[in-house]
């Protein structure tokens, strides 16, 4: 009898420790997803549709605040300081993992500032050239690049984006050298390559599959462990010659450090429940992206192993971040 009354004892005091939002039947009020990219583009657009799937689910509305800078590194730190309540949720790309090897400034910690909570969706890029290009294939692409070293132009969305990484990782595995041309964002740097100044480009699959099905643009490779369905006769890089390459990029919800278990585990739940809505998973496969959810576990393994990928990649190739 003394054992059981301690045990309650000690439930109670452990219940009472809680905060607020794992007592009140968490969430009891509104929640904000912050977005470390601006309104339009591809991460944008996964994270309102997924969120609003999530909205259903947790019963409250879920609000947007987009805070682009810094490589992500805006949102990453704003999200590292808000309380640990699980009212604000970080959707996390694969800057979190990328930023500490390509910065020096960084004010959070990505592994000790953040808890993982579930994937929410990966995807490819594609690696595109302007049809005047005179290449048909991946490989025509590295022989011409051999032919021209540094002579050929490639268009990122920025030092250090992962579209650039995506560049550089193919350069080192090929043998070949790009002139790297970054921009201040996608819109222009798919501008030029559709107007023809510049030839070369990694480009999210969500955002290149328009121009490919006009004729704009040539897709060569997509960088996926597989073949992409919505563009199937397009081989991956590592089925074109190069064994082993694989880039996606990705999308996951992570919290603050010190976030309630509960709150995690339900909001692991209703990630899990958007993931299943058929209407989005189909929505986002015609555009060539894949809606997934996964334990905390499995996100934060995938955070780990790149953290740890992209520094190696970044000691070998000297690349740091704009200022």
């Amino acid at each position: 009898m003394t054992l059981s009354i301690s045990r309650r004892a000690a439930a109670l005091l452990a219940l009472s420790a809680l905060p607020a939002a794992a007592q009140e039947g968490y969430p009891v009020r509104p929640l904000t997803l912050v977005v470390p990219l601006p309104p339009g583009g591809t991460t944008d657009a996964i994270s309102r549709a997924f969120a609003a799937r999530m909205a259903e689910n947790l019963r409250q509305p879920i609000v947007m605040d987009n805070r682009p800078g810094a490589g992500a590194s805006v949102a990453y730190a704003h999200a590292a300081r808000v309380a640990p309540d699980g009212y604000t949720v970080l959707m996390g790309i694969n800057s979190l993992a990328v930023n500490p090897a390509l910065r020096q400034d960084l004010n959070y910690a990505p592994m000790r500032d953040f808890l993982p909570v579930s994937m929410v969706a990966r995807g490819a890029f594609v690696l595109a050239v302007h049809p005047d290009l005179p290449v048909r294939s991946q490989a025509d692409l590295v022989a011409l690049a051999r032919a021209r070293p540094g002579q050929l132009d490639q268009a990122s969305t920025g030092v250090g984006s992962l579209n650039h990484l995506s560049g550089a990782l193919f350069q080192r595995r090929a043998g070949v050298t790009f002139n790297h041309v970054p921009y201040r964002g996608g819109a222009q740097a798919t501008t030029d390559v559709i107007a023809g100044r510049v030839p070369v480009i990694f480009l999210a699959i969500l955002e290149a599959l328009p121009f490919i099905r006009e004729g704009r643009l040539r897709a060569l490779a997509v960088t996926s462990p597989e073949r992409i369905p919505v563009l199937p006769d397009v081989p991956t890089v590592a089925e074109a010659g190069l064994p082993g390459y694989a880039v996606e990029f990705w999308q996951g919800l992570f919290v603050p450090a010190g976030t309630p278990a509960a709150v995690v585990a339900r909001l692991n739940t209703a990630a899990r429940a958007a993931a299943a809505d058929a209407t989005l998973v189909q929505d986002m496969a015609a555009r060539g992206i894949a809606i997934v959810a996964s334990s905390p576990e499995e996100l934060g393994a995938l955070l780990a192993r790149e953290t740890g990928e992209w520094a190696d990649l970044v000691r070998a190739t000297g690349i740091t971040a704009d200022p």
